[in-house]
């Protein structure tokens, strides 16, 4: 397979530790190399977390929201990259709605509203991810000097 930065686009790529690298152009119009969540380990991501959410909903919020909260970190830090966050913003909307689905099945009625849902999460910190790591660009000739 060719994958060179004369290539531009998804279609030539490669996935190496969970990230799908491809070529891609930045706002000046130069060949960049970009990473973001391999669709394979996002499904697989996302399976896991609606999986493990449906298993402790009954038990008492302090005990797993925090644990979800340092689960939804180490997913931020690992995959936190500049041009990942709209993997990571679909990862955090998909955990609040399986969370706010699986919550209000916890009884016959609803537990919980979207504003009280939203003050519930902002009690435990459960807050939107952010890109964690700034992009250094260096050119390969400046690398060589």
């Amino acid at each position: 397979m060719r994958f060179s930065r004369f290539h531009v686009g998804r279609k030539r790529h490669f996935v190496f530790l969970g990230f799908e690298f491809y070529w891609g152009t930045d706002a000046n119009g130069k060949a960049r190399l970009r990473r973001r969540t391999a669709v394979k380990k996002q499904k697989a991501t996302l399976s896991e977390y609606y999986q493990w959410i449906k298993a402790k909903r009954s038990l008492k919020l302090r005990e797993w929201l925090p644990q979800l909260k340092r689960k939804l970190l180490g997913f931020r830090n690992y995959f936190g990259l500049p041009d990942n966050s709209r993997s990571l913003s679909h990862l955090y909307s998909y955990v609040l709605h399986t969370l706010y689905k699986w919550l209000n099945r916890r009884s016959g009625r609803k537990s919980y509203n979207w504003s009280d849902f939203k003050k519930m999460l902002t009690y435990y910190g459960l807050e939107r991810p952010r890109v964690s790591q700034r992009f250094i660009h260096v050119d390969w000739y400046q690398a060589r000097v």
